[in-house]
């Protein structure tokens, strides 16, 4: 049996591990921008072509190939990285001044300081989440449109304006007894 033969299943082991993948957009000006898709831990393993999608679709047979070839030579292959461990807590320190200009916006904003500052930096990096992140809600859309009434605002609004209706027609009453009665 050949090297190749035997070398197969464990090719086939470690392309199952997870590893990381890139896709960067190689810019050069004019026809020779291209996209690279590459593992991150195994170091020259990449694929460069036209567009993100081949490149996506030619890496795992640049990784079959870097594999083999390194299994061929008896090189160490590298495992995959371990996920990330960030809690997403984060200790931030800021101008007392910063703090308070963004404590108003999120009043304003209603919705949570940590909310505003999650979704700032969010929108800042181009990171997009549906749903919540970490117990977060972002709601980005809250940012970009003007803030939506509350009930609450909206009920107090109504019954100003049912007391100065009331104001009015009784200041209408009084003007009418008093023309009448000869003032």
């Amino acid at each position: 049996m050949s090297q190749m033969a035997q070398s197969a299943p464990e090719v086939e082991r470690f392309l199952e591990l997870p590893y990381h993948i890139v896709l960067v957009h190689d810019e050069k000006g004019g026809d020779d921008a291209s996209w690279t898709a590459r593992v991150e831990e195994l170091p020259g393993c990449e694929a460069r072509r036209p567009t993100s999608e081949e490149a996506a679709r030619a890496i795992p047979n640049a990784m079959e190939d870097w594999l083999a070839a390194a299994l061929e030579r008896g090189a160490e292959i590298p495992e995959p990285r371990r996920p990330s461990t960030h809690s997403g807590r984060l200790l931030l320190r800021l101008p007392q001044d910063l703090h308070a200009e963004l404590a108003r916006r999120a009043e304003t904003e209603e919705v949570s300081l940590n909310g505003l500052i999650t979704s700032l930096l969010a929108g800042t990096v181009g990171w997009r989440q549906n749903g919540a992140a970490a117990g977060v809600g972002l709601q980005r859309s809250r940012l970009e449109d003007p803030p939506a009434r509350s009930r609450f605002l909206s009920v107090a609004i109504l019954a100003n304006l049912v007391v100065v209706i009331l104001a009015a027609i009784a200041a209408i009453v009084l003007l009418i007894v008093a023309l009448q009665n000869g003032w």
